[in-house]
Parts: structure tokens; sequence; C-alpha cells
């Protein structure tokens, strides 16, 4: 089978114990894969893959079990980017296999998906109100309590798995300069509704597509104009700061994209600019001043950037590390940045 040769050639034979390699087996058919050897080569399986691995024999079916008795698969697999909902689907990239995968769900029918992090989809009904998670592997799905009729947030994300107890939802608008948030932890019946009024009341910040992230307690997030928003949630009084970011001239109107992202201790952030200075910056904050400065190697380190989750790796495979990875293809290969060309 095509699908099992696949699944042995991605372990090296350092991988692979000793004992293993050098046992004279009486029958050294697939079915008689000793567990140790199993359970390795299921690490290295694609999430779309674990069917098919199941459906091997009785043996690789014992050594397997069926994904909704695992919840947190697929926990030893890359990271995914989530490329973009179709009409019942839900498309994701692997950037390591350089696989797309498809997962039909029916309840995608005037559906938003607002973050895809932790495993976990946070979606929301087409008039915003009504949102809820859904595991897109096993299809389980978690209710939230209905956003008031009166709030409409334009970015909702979340902070850890909806089945841990510190789990919180977190939705940001904007209204005329202020910020407005709403948080609803996990266990809770309503929203909480805070309003955060900047003292620079003269810029006019426009949350930009990326979901802020939370970072010491702090929520950092970018306009459309690379300007950084902190909140502190905590603290009502002068806690919603605006620091504006001085772009060299000819960028600033090349700006296309930004996205902000938690990388270790630091924040980073990485600006995606068109026209003739088409090109790829990334800038890590400088927590003194509140500025970002731009940085031209992440080292070992792996982006993985989308409107709806931006994480970072430190990467393990060779070749992976140094390189931002978007949620785009160009033919049958996904695009990524490499900081080292």
């Amino acid at each position: 089978m095509m699908s099992e040769v696949i699944l042995v050639s991605t372990l090296s034979s350092s991988e692979i114990p000793q004992e293993l390699r050098d046992e004279k087996k009486e029958d050294d058919s697939w079915s008689n894969l000793r567990e140790e050897l199993l359970s390795l080569m299921l690490s290295r399986v694609y999430f779309s893959d674990y069917p098919r691995f199941r459906a091997t024999c009785v043996s690789w079916q014992r050594a397997s079990p069926p994904l909704e008795l695992t919840p947190h698969y697929p926990k030893y697999q890359s990271p995914c980017l989530l490329l973009h909902g179709l009409r019942r689907a839900i498309e994701f990239f692997n950037p390591t296999y350089n696989i797309p995968y498809k997962t039909d769900i029916s309840e995608l029918s005037h559906i938003t998906v607002y973050s895809f992090n932790h495993g976990w989809l946070l979606m929301g009904s087409g008039d915003g109100h009504h949102t809820f998670f859904l595991d897109p592997f096993t299809k389980v799905k978690i209710e939230i309590p209905n956003i008031p009729s009166n709030i409409t947030f334009s970015k909702i994300c979340f902070t850890s798995s909806p089945t841990c107890l510190d789990c919180m939802v977190i939705g940001f608008t904007i209204i005329l300069g202020d910020l407005r948030v709403g948080i609803i932890k996990r266990g809770e019946e309503k929203w909480t509704i805070e309003d955060f009024r900047s003292s620079q009341f003269w810029l006019r910040f426009h949350l930009s597509d990326c979901n802020p992230i939370l970072h010491n307690g702090w929520y950092y997030c970018l306009d459309t104009a690379g300007n950084l928003g902190v909140l502190k949630p905590e603290s009502v009084r002068d806690s919603w700061h605006i620091y504006p970011q001085r772009l060299p001239w000819k960028l600033r109107d090349t700006l296309r994209q930004c996205f902000i992202v938690e990388s270790n201790e630091d924040i980073l952030s990485v600006f995606v600019y068109c026209g003739r200075d088409r090109r790829v910056c990334v800038y890590k904050l400088d927590f003194s001043k509140m500025v970002w400065e731009r940085i031209e190697d992440l080292g070992n380190r792996t982006l993985y950037i989308s409107n709806t989750t931006s994480f970072s790796t430190n990467s393990t495979i060779r070749g992976m590390g140094n390189k931002i990875f978007f949620p785009k293809f160009n033919g049958k290969d996904g695009v990524f940045y490499s900081l080292a060309s």
C-alpha cells in the first residue's frame, strides 16, 4: 500500500531502536510490527492519514485509538495553518509536509471563522452573536453563551483550549478611537463588556486583520498602519495605549498586511509590503521604548502567519528554521519567506 510506504519513509534509521532493527522475526509482515515501532510511526502521521493508518490492519488499529478518544491529536504534528473556509469545508495546510487537507463541516453554512488555535476553531453565526468552538478533526462542538445583541466584535480570539479551566474568549472592536472588549471565561454564563478610553484621542486606530495576542497579562494588537495597541484588562483607567510607529516614508503607503506573534519571550511583527518595494520585514518589540526594531534573522525559529492565528516554533527539522509560512499556495507549493535568502 502506498500510504504504508510513505509512513515508513518518514523515519530515519537512527530513530528506530537498535533492538528493533537487529531483531529477526519469523513473520515480518506489516501486521506484526512491534508496538514500539508503530508508536514511532504514528507520531509522524499527518492527521489526514490517521484514518488510513487505523484501516491498515487490526494490530495497527489497536495502536491508534479513534480520533474522538484522542482530543489532543495531532499533538505531535508541526503546526497547521487555516487556509480558508469553503462553502461546507475547511482547508488546512501543513508546511512540514507541504500538504493541504480539507475537511467537510456541515456547520459552515453562513458561519464566520474567527480564530483557529490549540486544535480548535472559534466560529460565529452570520449575525455575530452566536459563537461556538468546533474541533475540525473530531467534530466535537462546545457552545458559548451568546454575545449581547447590541454588541458586535470585529476580532474574537481565545487564550487556550476550551477544555482547559483557564480558557477565556475575548472580543475586540474600536469605537471612535476607544476600545471595547468583551470577555467570557469558561463556566460563566454571560459576557463582561468593558470600554477602555485612550488618552491619545487624536489618533485613529483601525484594527488589522490579524488577531490580538496575550503576553504576560497584556493584550497587544496592530492597526492597519502598523501602530501598536496595548491593553491591561484588569485596570480600566488609562489602560488602553496606542504607540505610533515610525515606518520609513517610502514604505508607509505600501504596507499591505501586518501580523503580530508571540515568539518565546519576544513579540514580533511581520509586515508585508507591496508595490515597487515589495518585501517582507520582521520586527521585534523593544519593550523599553515600545517601538518596532527590525531584525534580519530568526535563528531556528519558524513563524506561521495568518489572520485567524499566528504563532512561532523552535524548529527541529532541517531547513524549516528562519522562515515565515503564509496560508497561501503558489501552484501546489505552500508560500514561505526565508530570511536566509
